[in-house]
């Protein structure tokens, strides 16, 4: 059985005919040797790696991976481990593909041992030893770490004691174990760093600052440490405080000295050196993540910390400087969860100390001394001109209103506003008239459906196979209690027609989004973005540490969609179920980028035209719907009927075209449990319940 890769890998067949070509890979260690020399002054490592494209028992994709030390090459205890490499390069060497390692590259390594015979649960965990600047390995790289190991024969994997017999030579196993445990012991946050000792830093860069051949990096993890410098807020020239007399005139080189933030002891001074200093000048920027390699802590010349980052004696263009664009490192998300509680923290307490301040500052004019003549001539005036304004908008309401009611009586005595309703589901009948009709297929029509999905091999399932929590969701816990989840991240196909959808209008399809950083914590609710985002707009540059953050359109809209499946008997009750669409899924589903399309007219009318493939003139019925409900609340004053039987049958003449999509199942945490949910668990900040939703993906239209 062939596996596909999980998503940024490829397998290890189409690694071996990619030459030259940086690629990220997943394989099981069919052969391998220990640790040595190589012919300069590295070490190297060389194993070969399986797949279920590619290999098998002592064959595979043979693998050369150098470090400058023994500790810092990839644990590979023995057969049969699964070994993750990533930013590697595939090389032709004497004909045959070679996989090789450079700076960039990292490894994660799952030992046989730990990899279970079958996946237990949905939430996989596996016990792993990475490089530092490796990222946590995900759920999927897990699963697919399991399903690869269990292709290969398990009788032949290395046992877990055989690595002991090794010590005495070489050793790479136990000892590499060690020392990377010890590796991990190294990483420390700001607030735990201790005076003469070497640590590896996470951070965000606040500042960049250039200093003759060095270059002062300021990082914050948004921990406090009592010997780091105070930044307050709302003094300016904090920045220009923590340096030395600006003898040479340094600081007109930033222009402002007000410091954007974190206010308090939370920012670090590490001081880089060659190569780090210039690798830092043309790629760090500030709000970017960096790793620190080996910092050094001291006192400065004032007593507070500072860090140093020198450069290496034994291998001096070594750069220990690694930005962290993949914000799924578990460590970076940690410093987005303590900013983003700094940052409610920050906004909270500026709020106070501004509305203290204005306070204050009312207080004091109501105190002061009597207005001048001029000040007193000046008041008046304005005062004069609120008047003339207040005048104006009353004598222009009055004039609405006669208009409203000469209007009334030249159109036997209806508002405009009904008029205008009229008028709009004339027009609307028209356009019905005009479209083209739509056709219901049937079992003698073989026109494709404009409508394609992926997984065209995959079973379409009815709705109600889709919304019924059958063995899918049946677990079972650790206790051995029969357990239900209340949702399960799986994917069906199936084959619906779409009879409702969400906003009413079609220039709210499309909703503009301010890109946050904080999108890839997993507890980032709607809530803290809202807040995130009114604290930005107040604050201009982010006072509060946070960068300004850019926006975009995307696309946001809700489906509601029925089962269309050609095997329900006539006259069953078919089964309907609200879909999500968002974002690139949108995108594929409409091959349209989100705009504005309040401001593009030709945008939203190509949108149209597309939906009205997808759903054929339920617009237009909408439309009209709603206009006849509105209409039939102003006659149900005059005791008219009849205009709410025209509205229903609108919805009951409704035919629009099946078609075949994909759906996946996820949930996301609610502050209420659902009515009947088990799933709620008790926390310091309330009850949280899960509620389960379906979102369309893989489908478009063509």
């Amino acid at each position: 059985m062939t596996l596909t890769a999980p998503p940024g890998y490829v397998d290890l067949y189409k690694a071996s005919n990619r030459p030259d070509t940086d690629i990220n890979v997943i394989g099981v260690v069919t052969d391998f040797l220990p640790p040595a020399r190589s012919k300069g002054t590295d070490w190297v490592c060389t194993f070969s790696l399986a797949d279920s494209t590619l290999g098998g028992h002592g064959d595979g994709l043979k693998v050369r991976f150098f470090r400058p030390l023994d500790k810092e090459l990839p644990a590979v205890h023995g057969i049969g481990d699964v070994v993750i490499l990533r930013n590697v390069k595939s090389k032709l060497w004497s004909g045959m593909t070679l996989i090789l390692s450079g700076w960039g590259s990292s490894w994660t390594v799952f030992h046989a041992a730990s990899i279970p015979e079958r996946i237990q649960t949905a939430q996989v965990q596996l016990k792993y030893v990475k490089e530092t600047r490796a990222p946590a390995p995900t759920s999927v790289e897990m699963q697919y770490a399991i399903s690869l190991c269990n292709t290969q024969d398990r009788s032949t994997f290395t046992k877990a004691e055989e690595p002991k017999a090794s010590i005495s030579s070489t050793a790479p196993a136990n000892s590499m174990s060690s020392t990377t445990i010890r590796a991990r012991q190294k990483f420390s946050v700001v607030k735990d760093v201790v005076v003469d000792n070497f640590y590896d830093l996470v951070g965000q860069v606040v500042k960049i600052w250039p200093n003759n051949g060095r270059t002062e990096l300021y990082i914050s993890d948004y921990t406090s440490n009592a010997l780091l410098f105070n930044y307050e807020w709302g003094r300016e020239g904090n920045f220009g405080e923590t340096r030395d007399a600006d003898t040479y005139s340094h600081l007109s080189r930033l222009g402002s000295k007000k410091w954007p933030g974190p206010f308090g002891k939370m920012t670090l001074m590490v001081t880089l050196w060659p190569p780090h200093s210039s690798f830092a000048e043309s790629d760090v920027k500030e709000n970017d993540f960096v790793f620190l390699r080996n910092t050094r802590i001291k006192y400065n010349s004032d007593g507070r910390l500072e860090g140093g980052l020198h450069t290496d004696r034994r291998y001096s263009e070594r750069i220990d400087v690694t930005i962290l664009n993949d914000h799924s490192d578990d460590r970076v998300k940690d410093v987005l969860r303590r900013k983003k509680d700094y940052s409610k923290r920050f906004k909270q307490q500026s709020e106070e100390l501004i509305a203290e301040a204005r306070g204050q500052k009312r207080n004091v004019e109501e105190d002061s001394e009597p207005l001048s003549k001029n000040q007193r001539r000046k008041k008046r005036k304005q005062q004069q001109q609120e008047q003339q304004k207040q005048k104006q908008k009353q004598k222009g309401q009055s004039w609405h209103v006669n208009d409203e009611h000469q209007s009334k009586e030249e159109h036997g005595g209806e508002p405009l506003s009904i008029l205008k309703l009229k008028n709009n589901l004339n027009q609307n009948s028209e356009s019905l008239a005009s479209r083209p009709p739509v056709h219901q297929p049937s079992s003698t029509n073989t026109c494709p459906s404009p409508v394609h999905c992926t997984h065209p091999l995959i079973r379409p399932r009815p709705l109600s196979s889709v919304l019924q929590r059958d063995e899918t969701h049946a677990t079972t816990t650790p206790s051995r209690i029969a357990y239900t989840l209340p949702f399960n991240n799986i994917c069906s196909r199936a084959t619906v027609r779409a009879v409702g959808f969400f906003p009413p209008r079609l220039e709210d399809f499309a909703v503009k989004h301010r890109v946050n950083e904080y999108d890839i914590l997993s507890d980032n609710d709607e809530d803290s973005e809202s807040e995130s985002e009114s604290s930005s707009s107040k604050s201009g540059a982010g006072e509060d540490g946070g960068d300004r953050r850019k926006t975009r359109w995307e696309w946001r809209f809700c489906l509601l969609l029925e089962d269309a499946s050609p095997g329900l008997p006539k006259g069953e009750r078919r089964e309907r179920i609200k879909v999500y669409v968002a974002d690139q899924d949108a995108e594929f589903l409409l091959k349209m980028d989100a705009e504005d399309l309040r401001k593009k007219p030709e945008t939203l009318a190509e949108l149209r035209e597309k939906l009205f493939i997808l759903w054929g003139d339920l617009e237009e019925r909408s439309i009209r719907q709603r206009a006849l409900r509105e209409v039939d609340s102003y006659a149900r004053a005059k005791s008219l009927e009849g205009n709410k039987q025209d509205g229903q049958g609108l919805v009951e003449g409704l035919k629009a075209r099946p078609f075949q999509c994909c759906l996946k199942e996820y949930g996301i945490r609610r502050s209420v449990p659902l009515p009947g949910d088990l799933s709620g668990e008790e926390n310091d900040e309330g009850i949280y319940g899960w509620e389960r939703r379906f979102r369309m993906f893989g489908t478009t239209i063509a």
